[in-house]
């Protein structure tokens, strides 16, 4: 497996560190991620991306709790909002995101993270996979991620389905 980028942001004490790869390379450890990724395929209609209507979120059992809605119909990535934040999701006191707007996250590295990646994947509209570690308010993360474009009207992405795996990765250690 090849990385295509990593790319780390930092303002102590936070940091963030992400390896992007081809979403055609996740890694077998994640192979809930991969499920998620076919069905995201499979519901795309004459090359046009999946609406948020079109994903049953039963097909989606291994991940359930475990995936995100974010709404990205701002221009302004600091304005996308948490519709739903994964409820098996233990992150920053076990915060309740939901209906929480990225630009106001506390931590300025996981907040300019976030929105370095969420807007990649709305304006190309192509998915994202991702492996994770993260130290925000002296707490250690790692995780893969797959980021999915949602659209209703299958151009233009309106909604990002964020599906996380908890693992260790460390070669990526902070």
């Amino acid at each position: 497996m090849t990385a295509v980028s990593l790319a780390e942001i930092s303002a102590p004490p936070d940091i963030v560190r992400r390896r992007r790869y081809p979403v055609d390379q996740i890694d077998d450890m994640d192979a809930a991620l991969r499920k998620a990724l076919t069905v995201w395929e499979s519901k795309g209609r004459d090359g046009l991306l999946p609406a948020r209507k079109d994903i049953d979120v039963l097909d989606l059992r291994p991940l359930i709790g475990r995936i995100h809605l974010v709404d990205v119909s701002d221009p302004d990535p600091a304005n996308y909002r948490f519709r739903l934040f994964g409820s098996a999701i233990r992150f920053d006191g076990d915060k309740n995101y939901t209906n929480f707007a990225i630009g106001a996250h506390t931590s300025p590295s996981y907040r300019q993270a976030l929105m370095e990646d969420y807007a990649a994947v709305t304006f190309t509209g192509t998915p994202s996979y991702q492996q994770v570690v993260a130290v925000v308010n002296f707490q250690r993360y790692s995780y893969s991620r797959l980021i999915l474009p949602l659209a209703d009207d299958g151009r233009r992405v309106d909604q990002l389905m964020v599906c996380i795996h908890k693992r260790k990765f460390a070669d990526l250690a902070v």
